[in-house]
């Protein structure tokens, strides 16, 4: 089921995730942004996405052989507040 929000963004936000359940039902928040950080860092957000898709498959092949949706969209941000 989607999920939809809203929220302002603010200069201590740095990036947006848009990721299939592929992603969220094997990676927490957390784990998430220790991901992305070091790639933020490098301003490589193609890299990021990268990065999570291959750690969400690796944890699914762990616990099951059927992987059927993995995607997800990193966008940084650089918000003047």
């Amino acid at each position: 089921m989607p999920e939809m929000g809203e929220l302002e963004l603010t200069k201590d936000d740095k990036f947006i995730v848009l990721a299939s359940d592929g992603i969220w039902e094997f990676l927490k928040n957390i784990d998430v942004a220790r991901i992305i950080h070091p790639f933020y860092l490098k301003k490589n957000a193609e890299g990021a996405a990268e990065s999570l898709v291959r750690e969400a498959f690796k944890r699914w092949k762990k616990e099951e052989d059927v992987i059927d949706d993995i995607t997800c969209i990193v966008i940084f941000l650089d918000v003047k507040v």
